[in-house]
């Protein structure tokens, strides 16, 4: 596939011109959830005008907060597909509510569709699209250059929405489901505050108020050295073992038994944040020695 590429503020801000003509377009982001590194980063974003593509690359360095808000403010209306974990990293990362989004996973919901974006592209649009979407989905869309592969993969999210848009609209004319569809969409797109990572620990509405103080501390003790080395949290020490570790009355000798499954790399540091965590942890939840 053909695109633009718009790798500084200034082509950025050349281009907003012209999407502002367009009452809409189509839009995707391609990010890293701590997959490879830490945190959470923006690193593709992906747009079809409806006769041609353009690809903003938010890791080149002449690309600032300063260009993505340019275009995030764009008055035209932005077709996505899913946007709450997109817009929600913007939110996050830099501040910005992105204007005028129309997420088109609201009216497929409300009308029976649940399945990811290929599956209605090809019921609705009665399209037969493959794509190696697993593969890419782990993809380290950090590096550079992005492939030919992932670059077609990352085009592909966004080709069809907004003719996938104009079927949903009509459909959800005919059932009359205009006003519900408009209030869904107000709520799905309006960014919430970021839940704490350690309450998307697994089985966390399970665990005792005692147990969530113990296992939020030694969550925050975990991220702490994974930010140090810029890995993924998973890396430094499993999810599971945290909530492991706070379920069962955790003491010194059960954080350093624990420790001895951790990558050496990480064992010494991870170890002393445990411990510092373990004492605020006990304070919180009014243990006494």
């Amino acid at each position: 596939m053909e695109y633009t590429l718009l790798d500084s503020d200034r082509l950025i801000e050349d281009a907003v011109p012209g999407l502002n003509a367009l009452e809409r377009i189509a839009v995707d982001f391609e990010c890293e959830f701590n997959l490879h590194i830490y945190g959470e980063h923006l690193c593709l974003i992906q747009i079809f005008t409806g006769s041609e593509y353009l690809v903003i690359d938010p890791r080149a360095k002449a690309v600032t907060a300063k260009g993505l808000k340019a275009f995030f403010l764009t008055d035209t209306e932005k077709i996505w597909f899913d946007s709450h974990s997109d817009h929600s990293l913007v939110y996050k990362n830099y501040g910005i509510q992105i204007r005028n989004i129309y997420d088109i996973r609201v009216p497929a919901k409300l009308l029976g569709y649940d399945g990811n974006l290929l599956s209605l592209e090809n019921e609705l649009l009665g399209l037969q699209l493959e794509f190696a979407k697993k593969k890419n989905q782990t993809a380290n869309w950090l590096c550079r250059p992005i492939s030919d592969d992932q670059m077609e993969y990352a085009l592909a999210d966004v080709a069809h929405l907004i003719e996938l848009k104009a079927v949903l609209d009509e459909m959800i004319a005919k059932h009359g489901l205009e006003d519900v569809n408009a209030k869904q969409m107000k709520a799905a797109i309006t960014p919430k505050p970021a839940t704490p990572g350690w309450k998307n620990l697994p089985g966390w509405r399970n665990l005792g108020k005692k147990e969530r103080i113990y296992a939020k501390w030694f969550f925050i003790a975990r991220d702490k050295i994974a930010e140090r080395f810029n890995v993924p949290p998973h890396r430094v020490f499993d999810k599971h073992s945290i909530v492991s570790l706070a379920s069962h009355s955790p003491t010194p000798e059960r954080i350093s038994s624990a420790m001895t499954a951790v990558n050496p790399r990480f064992r010494k540091f991870l170890a002393d944040s445990m411990m510092v965590a373990l004492k605020r942890a006990d304070e919180e939840s009014g243990k006494r020695d």
